[in-house]
């Protein structure tokens, strides 16, 4: 699930040459995980998924009286709950999702989610331009002497330098996911 196309990186980045399509479906590709590992976070979800959470009575949980806190973002509401209980979404009416309230009825002990599983299902137009830059940036180091380079293996691994560019730092800043442990 890449962060922007081809075509879109060529624009971006006026590349030049036939087979830099293949370079820059690597690097994309390696951009999106960069951006994702950064953010703690999924930007585009294509495919429903069941997540199962469980009440235990020892050890903590997901559960808390009412409340069903999600171990990942949902990116919109369910299309279906165990038991189908009345809901309400936490945050209200502003996906991600992080937490579920029951409303009407109980929480059974095993409790199914079927959603999408991430921040959006469309990245947003930050985390795109963010990729394009990361994209270029990183395209632009592949041909430096530095120390700073980005070095791809043999295997089609690409290494980044120690930190990223500042500017796309600051892009992504706004999509880090906090957590509290």
């Amino acid at each position: 699930m890449q962060y922007t196309s081809v075509s879109a990186a060529m624009e971006f980045g006026q590349f030049i040459g036939d087979d830099v399509g293949v370079l820059l479906n690597a690097l994309i590709e390696s951009a999106t995980k960069v951006i994702d590992n950064h953010c703690h976070r999924i930007f585009r979800i294509e495919d429903e998924t069941t997540r199962v959470f469980t009440k235990r009575t020892r050890r903590e949980d997901a559960f808390d009286g009412v409340m069903l806190y999600l171990d990942e973002d949902l990116a919109e509401e369910a299309s279906a709950i165990t038991g189908t209980p009345t809901v309400l979404y936490v945050p209200e009416n502003i996906p991600p999702y992080f937490a579920i309230e029951i409303v009407e009825g109980s929480w059974e002990a095993e409790v199914s989610v079927t959603g999408y599983w991430g921040y959006s299902r469309t990245p947003p137009p930050d985390i795109e331009f963010a990729c394009l830059r990361l994209v270029k940036w990183m395209y632009d180091l592949r041909d430096t002497t530095q120390g700073s380079a980005v070095i791809v293996t043999p295997e089609g691994r690409v290494l980044l330098p120690q930190g990223l560019p500042s500017d796309i730092v600051k892009l992504l800043e706004p999509y880090v996911k906090v957590s509290i442990a």
